[in-house]
């Protein structure tokens, strides 16, 4: 469908789109700012499609918040000039970045409200602003980024000449790279835009602490040749010998996974693609979506190393505090990291400010990845307490074991959350950090019978959040702090931190 509509621009929705009407159908728009006239191009639907989808391809009214895109590739006007989509992954370019928060602030406040249930208005939370509204917080105001440069993690995929690209919203077609804005200094200056990655299906891009160097795990095309896999690897190699600042490339090949004779699954131990939702560097295990059948991976290191080294923050030194605290953890490229250079302190920061962790605490750290809240409630504890940090994804979790090897108060579960839910008892704080697709009635409903004093949730999603803690207050939890932050500049995603405390009954 072809169809171009004129359309009065309502309400930011979740998911990076606005709501408009056209003949009593709901069209949800891309590229627009609450307010404007348009002229969209429909995207997806038809004469019996319950709502259209569209993207703005001209403005009539605009916005007093509307600037010129951050990033050519994914404008929409540009693009429709150009006679192409724009490529996904800067939604919200187009919008200045003050308002960009006041969307967010808004969307969050409405999910709430929508799926969860509650009214933010109606809690007694200890808000910055005396207005009662949640207001998204600017992560990056140590300079006039203009919410550029923050990305630390970049997923591309391969074009068939070997060109980085990416993808436009729901669309397969491949946009080809000259750089990726989004991205810190070290990813988008490098000389990975214009090289032939040919032979390869996605290179993943690292730069650890949001440092000078850069890690690659460039992902082969599943039944490369061998002849094209080592014209691949020699490529690299000339990559690598031509770009000091690309320090390490690590190749990554996919097998079907060999099912024994009478099995269910797969050989225990293997490495596996993980499942759920979020995709590419920092993915979690559970949050990439389960493939028919799993697929045994194995890494061959081309140059460099095979791991990557991320600082731990802690925050300001604190009296009676522990101080044999790790201060860098190291995990594989590959493995879960936040995403957004400034995110690991600013969430432990968050932490900090609103939980309870005394000395001799006994704290669990659900979804723990490879150990960023897990150091910080261990630091607290000190060697009288106890920290149960449990992962589900085997990488992240031997990364903590080793960070934590030399930590008898720690002890590190690889494990799916859900057969866990019984070591939960007799803890001071619960900390979650669940996937995309949250936590879920059954984790909920075990940490609500463990009884803990506090519950930290930290979210990247708020109508799961919303989900979960409408579950938790059913119960009688009180919400009692919450914070969000802008940990994805120009596009529609947030993160969150809140804080529940116990049920008035214990």
């Amino acid at each position: 469908m072809t169809q171009t509509l004129t359309l009065d621009i309502g309400p930011m929705a979740h998911g990076g789109h606005c709501v408009a009407r056209y003949e009593g159908r709901v069209v949800f728009v891309r590229h627009a700012i609450p307010g404007e006239t348009v002229r969209a191009k429909v995207t997806e639907g038809g004469p019996g499609a319950k709502y259209w989808r569209a993207d703005v391809v001209e403005v009539l009214s605009a916005s007093d918040y509307r600037r010129r895109h951050i990033w050519k590739l994914a404008d929409s006007l540009r693009a429709h000039e150009n006679d192409r989509l724009p490529v996904g992954g800067a939604e919200f370019g187009h919008i200045t970045d003050q308002h960009q928060r006041r969307l967010k602030g808004q969307v969050f406040r409405d999910t709430m409200q929508r799926i969860g249930g509650f009214s933010i208005h109606d809690q007694r939370l200890p808000l910055a602003s005396g207005d009662g509204e949640v207001h998204v917080q600017d992560v990056l105001s140590d300079g006039p980024y203009h919410g550029l440069h923050w990305r630390t993690r970049a997923s591309f995929a391969v074009s068939a000449e070997g060109s980085l690209s990416m993808k436009p919203h729901r669309s397969n077609e491949l946009i080809e790279l000259r750089g990726m804005p989004l991205a810190v200094g070290s990813i988008h200056e490098s000389g990975i835009f214009g090289f032939s990655f040919a032979g390869a299906d996605r290179v993943d891009a690292v730069a650890a602490g949001a440092g000078p160097q850069v890690t690659l795990v460039v992902h082969e095309r599943t039944g490369l040749p061998q002849p094209d896999r080592e014209a691949l690897i020699q490529r690299l190699l000339q990559l690598h010998a031509r770009n000091p600042e690309i320090a390490n490339i690590v190749l990554a090949s996919s097998h079907p996974e060999p099912v024994p004779s009478g099995a269910r699954g797969g050989a225990r131990g293997s490495v596996r693609r993980g499942r759920g939702g979020r995709s590419g560097p920092g993915a979690r295990a559970q949050d990439l979506p389960a493939p028919a059948r799993p697929d045994q991976v194995s890494y061959e290191v081309v140059a460099g190393s095979r791991t990557v080294t991320e600082p731990l923050p802690q925050p300001a030194p604190i009296a009676g505090a522990w101080d044999a605290v790790p201060a860098e953890v190291v995990i594989r490229p590959e493995d879960f990291w936040q995403i957004h250079r400034n995110a690991p302190s600013c969430l432990v920061s968050a932490a900090h400010k609103m939980a309870q962790v005394p000395e001799g605490a006994a704290v669990a750290d659900l979804y723990a990845g490879a150990g960023l809240f897990t150091a910080w409630a261990a630091g607290l504890a000190g060697p009288t307490g106890s920290v149960l940090s449990v992962e589900g994804a085997p990488g992240s979790s031997a990364s903590a074991a080793q960070l934590f090897s030399d930590s008898p108060q720690v002890e590190v579960l690889q494990a799916p959350v859900e057969s866990v839910l019984d070591r939960l008892a007799r803890r001071d704080l619960i900390l979650l950090d669940p996937p995309r697709t949250g936590a879920g009635e059954r984790v909920i409903t075990g940490i609500d019978a463990a009884a803990p004093r506090e519950v930290l949730y930290v979210s990247c999603e708020p109508s799961s959040f919303a989900r979960d803690a409408k579950s938790l207050m059913s119960r009688g939890w009180e919400l009692a702090d919450l914070e969000v932050f802008d940990l994805y500049p120009n596009t529609h995603h947030m993160e969150s931190v809140a804080l529940f405390r116990a049920p008035r009954r214990r």
